[in-house]
């Protein structure tokens, strides 16, 4: 294999007695020329492994025993997909991890002196919006690290969104509003991915968590609630993730709250998103999608190099708004047996 200027060569294997769930494992940020190793985690030895690199253009790949990933770019971000095929009791099942992975320059780094972090407790604040689907309102965050096609994802509850391929509005706080449509939803587990309908340069975000976190982690959310409105609420996790992927919290949430991030206190990673609560407007059981379940239900990115599929035409109504207040969409409440 043969590159102009710099070039990195990436490896990345899978580990034969891991535990679930499938993650790429590594570094993800390298020097140019430094050999680089990923490795998938979790991966049964009898599952097919699918390899996937984006963007793919100028992307010289290798011929390699299976589990095994090598090529060589340019510098830049490439994103490495991981798709796990296996047969379960259920039948076919599907499993996806990704990473990015930056390449960087040969020559020197040009760092702007007023570019903040991109990951810490003021980004992952400002990573969280109103969301509007209709006249309902709900919360939502964007999801880094940007996508390869210069889109972002963004994270909410299924019952804030319609279906698939249905439209809604996002507002941050500094008043910045995008058009969104639902990528990826799954209504048992109440999450729902978003993707902004166009590329945008910089946005703020937050890290979804890798792993769910233990009972008695300290948690926050600032959502749009109608009880308090933008106010930092604190709680703690109760117990593990529940058959239907959600994670038990002590946590104040109301009306116009579902959808929003919930973080880690020590690392402001999101470990996930406001589904419902026992009561309103006060610090009890509540539950949320987690971010395990959500990792797996993120949409993936594919180029031109990728299978064609036809897109569907999202169906509009003449005004994204309708001329209609932002009304806080009542979060659920369910009976604890």
């Amino acid at each position: 294999m043969r590159l102009a200027s710099c070039f990195v060569l990436i490896l990345a294997g899978f580990a034969s007695a891991a535990e679930p769930p499938v993650r790429i494992a590594g570094e993800t940020k390298y020097k140019p020329h430094a050999l680089v190793r990923l490795k998938a985690e979790g991966v049964d030895a009898r599952a097919a492994l699918i390899w996937r690199i984006h963007p793919s253009k100028d992307v010289q790949r290798a011929t390699t025993a299976k589990g095994i990933l090598e090529f060589a770019a340019h510098p830049g971000l490439y994103e490495i997909e991981l798709l796990v095929i296996a047969t379960g009791d259920a039948g076919i099942v599907v499993e996806e991890s990704r990473i990015a992975v930056e390449i960087e320059g040969c020559g020197p780094k040009i760092v702007d002196p007023g570019t903040k972090p991109p990951v810490g407790k003021a980004t992952a604040e400002k990573a969280i919006g109103k969301l509007k689907f209709g006249n309902s309102g709900c919360t939502a965050t964007v999801v880094g690290p940007r996508r390869p096609d210069g889109k972002w994802d963004i994270l909410t509850a299924s019952h804030c969104t319609g279906g698939t391929g249905s439209v809604g509005s996002f507002t941050l706080k500094d008043g910045r509003s995008f058009g969104v449509t639902v990528s990826n939803r799954n209504t048992t587990h109440d999450l729902s991915w978003l993707v902004t309908d166009a590329a945008v340069d910089d946005l703020p975000f937050a890290t979804l968590a890798e792993k769910n976190p233990l009972a008695n982690t300290d948690v926050w959310h600032m959502g749009f609630g109608v009880d308090r409105p933008g106010n930092r609420e604190e709680g703690r996790v109760t117990g593990d993730e529940t058959s239907d992927g959600q994670l038990p919290m002590e946590l104040s949430v109301s009306s116009g709250d579902s959808g929003g991030g919930i973080f880690r206190v020590d690392t402001d990673e999101l470990i996930a998103v406001v589904c419902c609560t026992t009561e309103r407007g006060r610090k009890v059981l509540m539950f949320g999608g987690s971010a395990e379940r959500a990792a797996r239900l993120r949409p993936s990115f594919k180029t031109e190099a990728d299978i064609w599929e036809p897109l569907a035409i999202p169906i509009r109504t003449a005004n994204r708004t309708g001329g209609v207040a932002w009304e806080a969409l009542a979060i659920p409440l369910i009976r604890v047996k």
